[in-house]
């Protein structure tokens, strides 16, 4: 137990970042949750479809590592993760309950999620896995404040194994929400509608929040991480304090901040797409893409290199825009796009709206498939090495392909809400699932003729 908790401290964590936007700063009033999943650069990713399920009564179902109930009804949901036998920072997955990263599902709930450092032990095979939670989230939670809950039953109830510091975040079209947990611990915050909070890799939540599990300070104090007539901050006693105040994170924080407060209280999805792929551009921190990762330990022999937001340790890049619209159905969207944001097309999803178009799967753990995750990971490393004189041109090409995406998306909402004001439904859903497979196919065309152009041989 020990060994393991040596070796997983030692160990690079996923460096992801999630950006979370209340309502009252958004031109529509809308929710926004957007989020990089760095996941490492042999990671291979995919994409897929999830369609709700009935299940027998009594039904158990044996996740990693415990068996739990199962309940009479399962949501579907859009989900993205690791491809079936591919490695992440050296971890194998396998199949359900084993892959999931990041997701919305069919109730409007977004779900991303942060490695942290904890105090707390990590331990091996001793509890619920986070790629079961994940999923778990995924196919029960119907508003993000029910997430929140089950998440900290779960945890309550079996532990979390494995990787003790994980930064949970989900959202719906009225509120969004940070849990931060340890192996045995949590604490959640809701974001204010007036709030942005951005979530580099440590801790943030301190002395205001507003669900914990029980037991939270006490048990705090009697490991000596807080004193007992000291104010209780959960970042300040369960985060490690080497980590909780380094460049690595502060930086990126602050620079989502600055860049979102330009833009004042009429923030829209779009807003995000430069963000997620900044590499502070225009100031000292500016930091090309780099041959190999930058992890946290990189930058100590590397002063004059910043762990920038876009980076080529991303895996799929999105943004949530939860809408408290009529109907539900084109409320919740997620722009969705693979591997590194500073090459991503970025693809509606409904989650109400039918299967994933085939272009958008990734079936095996290598990168010599056809599916589109591996073109956007082949221009990404044909580009990197010479960065400054190849990217401007694409980053063109994409902005083109990005506004024509968003534009596109408005036509076929006023379309579909005339459908569903008629009771045409199922009309309705094939529109927005057939902007879903014209927008996926779009951008597969873009990233081969992107290749193409650079003088790699696309098949």
């Amino acid at each position: 137990m020990l060994l393991l908790g040596a070796l997983l401290l030692a160990a690079p964590a996923t460096p992801c970042t999630t950006v979370l936007i209340g309502r009252a700063l958004t031109a529509d009033g809308s929710v926004i949750h957007a989020h990089n999943e760095d996941m490492g650069n042999d990671a291979v990713g995919r994409l897929w479809a999830a369609a709700p399920a009935t299940h027998g009564p009594n039904s158990r179902v044996r996740v990693p590592y415990v068996e739990i109930e199962q309940p009479a009804d399962t949501f579907g949901y859009w989900a993205s993760g690791n491809a079936p036998g591919a490695e992440g920072l050296g971890t194998k997955i396998g199949g359900p309950y084993d892959s999931i990263l990041v997701g919305i599902n069919d109730q409007g709930v977004s779900m991303s999620c942060n490695w942290a450092h904890s105090r707390e032990e990590n331990l091996e095979g001793v509890g619920i896995r986070r790629f079961a939670l994940r999923q778990i989230l995924l196919e029960r939670a119907t508003s993000a404040r029910h997430g929140v809950e089950l998440l900290g039953e779960l945890i309550d109830t079996h532990g979390q194994a494995d990787w003790g510091g994980l930064i949970y975040h989900l959202a719906d079209s009225r509120e969004a929400w940070v849990v931060e947990t340890t192996t045995h611990h949590w604490v959640a915050r809701r974001v204010r509608d007036d709030e942005v909070w951005v979530t580099a890799n440590r801790f943030r939540i301190g002395t205001e929040y507003d669900l914990a599990s029980k037991g939270l300070v006490e048990h705090a104090i009697e490991q000596g991480w807080q004193g007992r007539d000291e104010p209780f901050s959960f970042a300040g006693a369960y985060g490690r304090p080497e980590k909780m105040d380094q460049p690595y994170d502060t930086r990126r924080e602050h620079r989502v901040e600055t860049l979102l407060a330009a833009l004042g209280e009429e923030i829209e999805p779009a807003d995000l797409v430069p963000i997620l792929r900044d590499r502070y551009e225009g100031t000292t921190h500016y930091t090309p893409p780099q041959p190999g990762p930058v992890w946290r330990e990189d930058l100590d022999s590397q002063p004059d290199v910043s762990r920038t937001l876009s980076t080529n340790l991303a895996q799929s890049t999105f943004i949530a825009h939860m809408r408290e619209i009529a109907p539900d159905a084109i409320g919740p969207v997620m722009w969705f796009g693979f591997a590194t944001p500073s090459y991503a097309g970025y693809t509606p999803l409904y989650p109400r709206a039918g299967s994933s178009p085939r272009e958008l799967y990734q079936a095996s753990p290598t990168e010599g498939t056809d599916a589109t995750w591996t073109y956007f990971r082949r221009l990404q490393r044909l580009v990197d090495p010479d960065y400054d004189a190849r990217y401007p041109a694409v980053r063109s090409a994409w902005d083109s392909e990005h506004s024509d995406g968003f534009e596109a998306a408005v036509q076929i909402e006023t379309r579909v809400r005339g459908l569903l004001q008629q009771g045409r439904t199922q009309e309705a859903e094939s529109e927005l699932g057939e902007l879903t497979r014209q927008r996926s196919s779009r951008d597969l065309e873009r990233v081969r003729q992107l290749l193409t152009e650079l003088g790699d041989e696309v098949d």
